[in-house]
């Protein structure tokens, strides 16, 4: 007997049962490819910190979409010996693969948001340092008479910051 073309509502239990392996493999694959376009977006986006280069980046691509292709045989050949179309089948090899690049925007913009929310928090906690230093500190000196070695210390601390700043950025 023939296979049809286009799949069959299984009508045995070990249909259902294949039916259900199937759907598990393309799930299981499908799943297993979100970290890989995650790790994808995240070198890209990544390029230009120290130790990470745009060849570095093509590389990572390059190996991770090399092995996409036995992922997406291993979805489309079964699917095809279970019965279903050679469309079908290709189709849904191909959609297995398609979170990575979607993973991969989500790595580009998980990696950016960090960066200005880092940015962000670091700069309300120096904010939140100043205020405590100019509301608190600096008042108390005044009424303890430290009030010039207090505006003297706040200064040198103020110069090394910078100075520190400007020599650790490349």
């Amino acid at each position: 007997s023939q296979r049809p073309s286009s799949p069959q509502l299984p009508e045995k239990k070990n249909d259902k049962k294949q039916l259900r392996r199937l759907i598990l493999l393309i799930i299981a694959i499908t799943v297993h490819n979100f970290p890989e376009g995650l790790a994808v977006g995240v070198g890209y986006a990544s390029v230009g910190r120290p130790g990470v280069s745009i060849q570095q980046a093509h590389n990572l691509a390059l190996g991770i979409g090399l092995q996409n292709f036995p992922e997406g045989l291993a979805v489309s050949v079964p699917l095809k010996a279970a019965g279903f179309s050679t469309m079908s089948s290709f189709f849904w090899g191909q959609a297995s693969g398609m979170v990575e690049p979607i993973a991969g925007v989500i790595g580009v913009i998980c990696v950016t948001l960090a960066e200005q929310v880092l940015a962000l928090a670091l700069a309300f906690a120096a904010g939140a340092m100043i205020w405590v230093v100019c509301n608190d500190i600096i008042p108390e000196a005044a009424t303890q008479g430290n009030t010039r070695l207090c505006s003297y210390g706040v200064t040198v601390g103020f110069v090394i910051m910078m100075s520190l700043d400007t020599a650790l950025t490349e």
